[in-house]
């Protein structure tokens, strides 16, 4: 698709001032949204504020899933495409790096970084859970605990099925959506507009990262958002596709929708959130350093390697 681009002169900083509006106008827009789904589904305002911020076992999901659908339509999906349509050229397929895919090897390797960093994933995930605040921010640490609490309250009532509907519900829903939405703005925009910006390309990908997980607004779970997003930053930057860390995110995100659908349903013992633990130093270090390997591995040959053009 064509992008007219008739902005593309402005200066990084400029841009990433007006992404930000884009972002904020498209927040309004999906919220207008939601509410206009709950209005069709029968809900006044009341319900739909319990149902966002208070959600309970056996209330109507469907305003969830609707809502969820509505916010990562319009804010990562729409919002990016409108910014480079006005602000970059000269496609959206060329600016996004969506118009290569990486050989089958690359993408291989690209997947398994997610299953091998899993062990220190976990570690820093136990690290963070036991961070606190001076207790002169305990208010803050207070909301912040209300806030994870509440994330947590609406990701058990969407992932608490026992059907394949269900489970495929979430897998589009939680997992792709989110996949293919969040790395069109972070990886696909952000990232390459504050290497622009900087100058600095390690730069870039630790600014993207933190953002990444900043605005997910679970601050128990930043440390190990912080490292997917590095994650998946440098292999966007070393295959120069964003096909790659789309599929990363996804498999990561359908990974532990499938593994918690197991486990609530008997099927295995284990839960999503310990999937991959290995408790000893030898094995939290070996995950890391055989994922750095595999992400220099996947940098050299996607220097060596042509890719295919779609």
């Amino acid at each position: 698709m064509k992008s007219t681009g008739i902005f593309s002169y402005f200066s990084p900083g400029v841009k990433f001032f007006w992404l930000i509006l884009i972002f904020i106008l498209f927040a309004i827009i999906s919220a207008f949204g939601g509410l206009m789904a709950g209005k069709f589904m029968h809900l006044d305002m009341t319900q739909m504020m319990e149902l966002s911020s208070n959600p309970m076992p056996g209330e109507n999901t469907s305003f969830l899933y609707l809502f969820q659908f509505i916010n990562q339509l319009g804010l990562f999906i729409l919002a990016p495409l409108l910014y480079v349509f006005l602000f970059e050229k000269p496609t959206i397929g060329g600016y996004l790096k969506l118009n290569k895919i990486p050989g089958i090897l690359i993408l291989f390797l690209s997947v398994v970084t997610i299953y091998t960093l899993l062990p220190f994933i976990n570690f820093l995930d136990g690290v963070n859970a036991h961070l606190s605040l001076p207790k002169a921010f305990s208010s803050l640490q207070q909301w912040m605990v209300d806030k994870e609490t509440q994330a947590d309250q609406i990701t058990a009532l969407l992932l608490n099925v026992n059907t394949l509907r269900g489970l495929m519900l979430n897998l589009f829903v939680v997992a792709l959506m989110p996949a293919l939405g969040e790395e069109l703005l972070f990886r696909g925009i952000i990232q390459q507009l504050l290497q622009k910006w900087t100058k600095k390309s390690p730069l870039a990908v630790i600014l993207t990262a933190f953002i990444f997980s900043a605005i997910h607004l679970q601050f128990f779970g930043f440390l190990p958002r912080f490292v997917l997003g590095l994650l998946l930053g440098y292999l966007f930057l070393y295959t120069r596709s964003l096909w790659v860390p789309m599929l990363v995110h996804f498999v990561n995100n359908a990974s532990s929708v499938v593994i918690y659908y197991l486990n609530y349903n008997g099927n295995i013992n284990v839960s999503a959130d310990h999937f991959g633990s290995w408790p000893s130093i030898f094995g939290i270090s070996s995950s890391l350093l055989i994922t750095l390997v595999i992400v220099y591995f996947v940098k050299v040959k996607s220097v060596t390697v042509p890719q295919k053009t779609e």
